[in-house]
């Protein structure tokens, strides 16, 4: 670790100073860009990589929930640990920027071997190189992710700015993530039987990888040009007393504590929803590859949308209210088609489904992506508020918490995805048993619907309701940030 005496000494004040002064566009560019490392290493593997491993490779497909799933939970643990150490770090390159430059490789190196499975694993072999890779990969990502969110919370104090920072970056996210659907869809997987041909997977593993090293590279960059407006590191490193300590802090916050448990509900079903995606697509709604290339770019192209839109729908609406309103939005659109199909009150086939599924799919992105952008800005509220009661900065953390909870959310949602279609009777080997013509079961058409769509709909539901007690408002923040600046004078 750098000795921490040969950094530049900055006081409270002169960092209050700096978070005062507007970002240049640059700068929020620059940051932002970071976020193609997970935008285009997270959407793929989502969209991809359960039925790649299960259809193309064969493994069965709780073993493959249960590998990808390690991955979210042993990451979800490791989150807190990182994001506390982010948050501890001295060196003459900041807080953030080490734990960032570390990551990079190590994310386009797990991304493309995990999409270049070796064919002449057993079963056993190919479930505990999947398991490795999918750990790996998930704690790089979050090991770029953390200390990058993180200082994005530190560029500015400012209310509004703190929300068009957020948009860019949700911005760069949501454009990596097209990318690895473009490229998927629309050219390695392309055809009638593209999303069969194991060759292809590879290629499109190194190609997006390339991706990921340009975004990691540039929002590094940038992140040594701010490190002057980070916040000052707290004096004792980590250690396993004051990491604890750093938690027990944490969950003290009741604006935390509602957006930690509520994002769990979230993500439970949104992981359930998503990894079920390629799945329902092909046998519920019987959905060619373009048309699943539509419908998915459509929610892709409305989450991306919301980044212009967040700005303005922030400015006249509180953040709780926006949250609560995506997850809303997601919601009816997740549950309502799939129950009216199963009432035989939703009988359009063909391209005309394609069409009104890909309209409700890109007004779902654009209100689910403001939503998304609210979280995040109100988590750096949150942050404000814990220096205020605590006397002590954690963004680090904050953002580890809602990463763990996403993930070990996710983690669920994957594993009840996997043991699902097990117990649909869903085969394990779709290429053997016919590929994607098969003829499957009513009843597991069915059963694939429900989980699909109204079970997680249900959980969006739970979130809602624990939204709904977030306090922290406009006025209250502006309370905040007030008391913060006249303690440091």
């Amino acid at each position: 670790m750098p000795d921490p005496m040969s950094e530049p000494q900055v006081t409270a004040a002169s960092q209050a100073a700096a978070r005062s002064a507007p970002v240049p566009l640059r700068q929020k560019l620059g940051y932002a860009a970071g976020a193609l490392v997970d935008g285009t290493s997270l959407h793929p593997l989502n969209i991809f990589l359960l039925f790649y491993v299960t259809s193309v490779c064969g493994l069965p497909a709780a073993l493959a929930g249960a590998a990808i799933a390690a991955g979210l939970v042993v990451d979800a643990v490791a989150d807190p640990l990182i994001g506390s150490s982010s948050d501890r770090l001295r060196s003459k390159w900041g807080r953030r920027l080490p734990f960032m430059l570390c990551a990079v490789p190590i994310v386009a190196l797990s991304f493309t071997l995990i999409f270049s499975l070796p064919s002449e694993l057993n079963t056993t072999l190919l479930f505990l190189w999947l398991t490795t890779l999918s750990i790996s990969l998930r704690i790089s990502v979050a090991a770029f992710l953390l200390p990058h969110q993180a200082l994005g919370a530190e560029l500015t104090d400012n209310y509004a700015e703190r929300s068009t920072i957020m948009a860019m970056r949700w911005a760069f996210f949501m454009i990596g993530g097209l990318l690895g659907v473009a490229l998927g869809f629309g050219v390695f997987f392309s055809g009638p039987t593209g999303l069969t041909v194991r060759d292809q997977y590879p290629l499109f593993a190194m190609t997006l990888s390339g991706f990921i090293l340009i975004g990691g590279l540039i929002a590094s960059r940038t992140a040594y040009a701010t490190r002057g407006r980070e916040h000052e590191p707290q004096s004792e490193p980590v250690s396993i007393r004051s990491f604890i300590g750093d938690i027990a802090q944490v969950f003290s916050s009741a604006s935390f504590r509602i957006l930690f448990f509520g994002g769990a509900l979230f993500f439970i079903g949104f992981g359930l929803n998503t990894i079920l995606g390629l799945h329902a697509n092909t046998f519920f709604w019987r959905l060619t590859s373009g048309q699943m290339q539509l419908i998915t770019m459509a929610m892709l192209g409305g989450l991306l949308l919301a980044a212009p839109l967040a700005g303005p729908i922030l400015s006249r609406l509180e953040k709780r209210t926006v949250l609560m309103g995506g997850v809303g939005a997601l919601m009816v659109i997740e549950t309502v088609p799939v129950l009216l199909r199963l009432a035989g009150l939703f009988p359009f086939e063909g391209d005309v489904l394609a069409w009104i599924l890909t309209g409700a799919s890109l007004v779902g992105g654009a209100m689910l992506g403001a939503a998304g952008i609210a979280t995040a800005s109100a988590l750096a509220d949150a942050a404000d508020e814990h220096e205020f009661l605590f006397g002590s900065r954690r963004e680090g953390l904050y953002f580890a918490g809602w990463a763990f909870s996403n993930k070990a959310a996710s983690a669920i949602g994957t594993l009840v995805a996997g043991l699902a279609l097990q117990m649909m009777a869903f085969p394990a080997d779709l290429v053997k048993e016919g590929g994607l013509s098969i003829d499957l079961p009513q009843q597991t058409i069915n059963l694939l619907g429900l989980a699909y769509g109204p079970g997680a709909g249900l959980l969006s539901l739970g979130a809602i309701l624990t939204f709904i007690t977030y306090r922290i408002d406009r006025k209250r923040h502006a309370e905040i940030i007030t008391a913060l600046h006249q303690s440091k004078e």
